[in-house]
């Protein structure tokens, strides 16, 4: 990893300007935080009274480190707790996970979007858990507060319980829970980017008697923000040379929240009934324009824009579960659950020539609606503390319509494309998991998990889809803990994972083009897509240290069958990319990931938490020529390297984290390639603990705020085309009191 060296004074420049940033961007509250943090400090403590009582000892708490969980779990599994998920300030769980050891994240602080890839592979690998059940519709890390989350469970490898639809693997999010205390916690701030204040605000409230539990959790945040692009066109066809560049300005604004209750009640020993609640929403509005200027070639109609767009989305899933004791070995649990979501948005678009004069106006619209109901149930019998029998079955069934519109100059572009779709599927599955302490050593976990897919889709013209398909997937992982050693184990894990093409995928709805060109084709399903299949390969070694502290080495594999890529076909007059299975993918590589405090190998030194990770990955598809034949949006290598610091003599820590992700060029087709710029980004956290209940957190992310940098290319014997598009990124700085009362 290689980052630009500058000067002192244009270092010390921009530390100016950013304390500068600082100071302007603290809200009145925050400063006021900050005062009483210093009069806490101030304040002399008045010595306690003499009596002949003895002094009460003080409560410790015992919790399990993530090592330490890490380490005696019998699969592949990575805990991000609470002190994580808080450290920075993140204002969503998309920028915690950054920092995850195997983990990339494709996008930048202080830009919207980002997708999670795994083992190298893309988000559309990566299975999304909520409280160990799909996410719901319009679910987004991104707009997800790390303050409503317990914590996240990382599975490299999958087990049967959670789902094998994971080729990747799974990141199952926890929302938060009853600890057994009255909790009560506000987190209030203000986090600044592209010259604009926004505010955040969480908060947590709980109780509890004998036997009734609750919890409400809460966050939410504006939005908002300016962006602009520069789009840069260049190539030479049968209309010529061209040489144009588009600059575009966007305006973006809105809300996003969410709530999170639950309440759970016991009926005698190891009988509870518990109700789990999710709520989020977000509405937002934006106004941009777009002007081309024509360097060299002919002018193109649509090339000068105004345009506006608002939408919003509400996601409601409520969960029931019932936990009953069967004896004293025997535990059953049954969950009946229902999700709502809604998103609906509409634009318009003046497509306008050099004079600011009306050539053609477009609009669209879209609204969809999603219903989901599930149920199951899974039998856990324990024949010793050291075997467990573990089986179950689900059942689920959606039901959604979607409705757009596409109009330009008052004539509907989707006659023949369809403007309303019904899509009902349907899901079962049946699995059993074995997990058995072989010996003090050696740890063993089987699964068999049935799986069937079922949809069936239909649109306002008649047409229909159908679908159906179904698997059944073996699991293995074992931990081997090394004779002759105390924290020596070696992992093993083999899978059998799929992945279902989503109904957007399937239904034969289109997307249509304003200017349908090869390189700007229209966008259709394929209702004849088949799953893709994947059987994947883990080893690890893992090495423990003292004081929480690990060395990890790992290994993995994945080939794929009927690999799904999307082609650009000629049908009719038209251009279309359609999504087609297109043969065998294989994907491969190792990671690397160690903890440990500096002291441990260097004597004398600080007292720092350093953490690190490396994940270099190679993959090749078979129906796409060479070189650079691999995965779309796989980063060949990332790195994080960070530290923690907890200063003796005030109530004061911080840290940083620096990352850097290499991207490259991805060969799509034998015509098409894409490439995107490496990323490098650096952030950093003050935390000033002013009383026990009264703590400031100060922190900025994306201090190198690169600009990001997309290009794709086309060449053919009668067309060569390259795209190129810029945007700034910005950093962000965040301060946020945090109180318990």
């Amino acid at each position: 990893m290689m980052i630009p060296a500058r000067s002192a004074l244009t270092l010390s420049f921009d530390l100016a300007m950013t304390l500068t940033k600082f100071s302007l961007f603290l809200s009145p509250s925050v400063v006021a935080v900050m005062a009483l943090c210093g009069q806490a400090r101030a304040q002399p403590v008045a010595p306690a009274p003499v009596t002949g009582a003895p002094a009460p000892l003080p409560q410790v708490e015992i919790a399990a480190t993530r090592t330490d969980e890490q380490r005696s779990s019998d699969t592949f599994r990575q805990t991000v707790g609470t002190a994580e998920l808080v450290r920075y300030g993140d204002g969503s769980v998309l920028d915690v996970l950054r920092r995850q050891p195997g983990l990339v994240v494709n996008g930048v602080p202080g830009r919207k979007g980002g997708e999670v890839s795994m083992r190298g592979l893309g988000s559309g690998y990566v299975r999304i858990l909520l409280n160990g059940e799909p996410a719901p519709p319009n679910f987004s890390l991104e707009n997800l507060a790390p303050d409503v989350v317990e914590r996240i469970e990382i599975l490299a490898v999958p087990t049967v319980e959670m789902g094998t639809q994971a080729i990747a693997g799974t990141i199952n999010i926890i929302l938060k829970r009853s600890n057994g205390k009255n909790q009560r916690q506000l987190r209030a701030g203000v986090y600044h980017d592209s010259d604009r204040t926004k505010p955040q605000l969480s908060g947590t409230w709980s109780g509890q008697d004998d036997t009734l539990a609750w919890l409400v959790t809460a966050a939410t945040r504006q939005l908002s923000g300016d962006e602009s692009y520069l789009t840069r066109t260049e190539g030479a066809g049968a209309e010529g040379t061209i040489l144009r560049e588009m600059r575009q300005f966007n305006e973006d604004r809105g809300w996003n929240w969410s709530l999170a209750p639950r309440i759970s009640k016991k009926f005698g020993a190891g009988d509870a009934l518990a109700l789990q609640s999710y709520l989020s929403g977000t509405t937002y509005d934006s106004a941009g324009a777009g002007r081309t200027g024509f360097l060299r070639g002919p002018e193109t109609p649509f090339a000068n824009e105004n345009y506006t767009s608002d939408g919003s989305s509400l996601t409601i899933r409520n969960n029931l579960s019932w936990v009953q004791a069967l004896g004293a070995s025997s535990k059953l649990e049954a969950k009946a659950g229902a999700t709502y979501a809604r998103s609906e948005g509409s634009s318009g678009v003046d497509f306008v020539d050099r004079a600011q004069r009306l050539r053609n106006r477009q609009d669209t619209a879209r609204d969809n609606h999603q219903r989901s109901v599930t149920a199951s149930a899974k039998l856990r019998t324990a024949y010793s503390d050291q075997h467990a029998f573990v089986s179950g079955a689900e059942v689920q069934r959606d039901r959604d319509h979607y409705h757009r519109s596409d109009v330009i100059d008052a004539r509907s572009r989707l006659d023949q494309a369809g403007s309303a779709f019904r899509v009902d599927s349907r899901r079962y599955a049946l699995y059993a998991q074995d997990e058995w302490d072989v010996t003090a050593r050696v740890a063993l976990y089987l699964g068999l998990r049935w799986e069937r897919v079922e949809l069936h889709s239909a649109n306002n013209l008649g047409r229909q889809v159908d679908f159906a398909r179904g698997m059944a997937s073996p699991v293995l992982q074992s931990v081997w803990r090394l004779p002759g050693t105390k924290s020596d184990q070696l992992r093993l894990g083999l899978a059998r994972t799929w992945r279902v093409p989503s109904s957007e995928s399937l239904i034969a709805g289109r997307s249509v083009s304003v200017v349908n060109t090869v390189t700007r084709p229209d966008t259709s399903g394929n209702p004849d897509l088949r799953p893709e299949r994947a059987l994947g390969l883990d080893l690890a070694y893992e090495h423990y240290l003292s004081q929480d502290g690990m060395l990890g080495v790992g290994l993995f594999a994945r080939r794929i069958d009927d690999a799904t890529l999307t082609r650009t076909v000629r049908e009719g007059e038209r251009w279309v990319a359609r999504p087609f299975n297109s043969g065998r993918a294989l994907a491969r590589g190792i990671t690397l990931e160690t903890r440990f405090k500096l002291p441990q190998l260097v004597a004398g030194a600080p007292a720092l938490d350093v953490r690190a990770s490396l994940a270099r990955t190679w993959s090749a598809l078979d129906a796409v020529p060479g070189p650079d034949n691999r995965i779309g949006k796989q980063a060949p290598l990332s790195v994080n390297v960070g530290a923690d610091y907890s200063f003796s003599a005030a109530p004061v820590s911080a840290g940083a984290t620096v990352g850097y992700a290499r991207n490259g060029t991805v060969r799509l087709s034998g015509n098409e390639t894409s490439s995107e710029s490496n990323k490098r980004v650096l952030e950093g956290y003050v935390l000033w603990k002013c009383t026990p209940k009264l703590h400031l957190r100060l922190s900025a992310s994306n201090l190198l705020h690169e600009d990001d940098r997309k290009q794709s290319r086309y060449a053919s014997e009668a067309l060569w085309q390259t795209k190129t598009v810029t945007a700034p990124t910005y950093t962000v700085l965040r301060a946020i009191a945090e109180l318990k009362f």
